[in-house]
């Protein structure tokens, strides 16, 4: 894939970065804890970066699992990363979150590109 994809794959993973290392995060309002908000951006932010990764490695004879399994590592860095930041800490529940949301992200995208490459044969 061209390098602009792995810019993609790159500046997304620096965001993350920067979102998850915030020393003061933004408290989530009562009314969401319930349904696991937290969880949700988790899973969101790892999604994406999972489906940016994929996208990146298409094209370089390197399976998909790879990607997934890549961004599996880089969450539970960050994810051990946050137990160094103060006023944050590192919870399992935060990374299975993380891999919970690579897996779908990897998945969606497989699947997409896999129907969009179908539809313009």
């Amino acid at each position: 894939m061209s390098r602009v994809a792995w810019w993609w794959a790159l500046g997304w993973a620096w965001v993350i970065e920067v979102l998850m290392l915030w020393p003061h995060p933004p408290n989530v309002p009562e009314p969401f804890r319930f349904i696991g908000l937290d969880k949700l951006v988790h899973a969101t932010l790892f999604g994406v970066q999972a489906a940016l990764t994929v996208r990146a490695m298409r094209g370089s004879g390197r399976p998909s699992w790879m990607a997934l399994v890549a961004v599996v590592v880089f969450a539970a860095g960050t994810e051990i990363g946050q137990h160094f930041v103060p006023s944050r800490s590192a919870e399992l529940a935060d990374f299975l979150a993380d891999s919970a949301g690579a897996g779908i992200g990897a998945g969606v995208f497989a699947v997409w590109a896999r129907r969009r490459q179908e539809l313009f044969r």
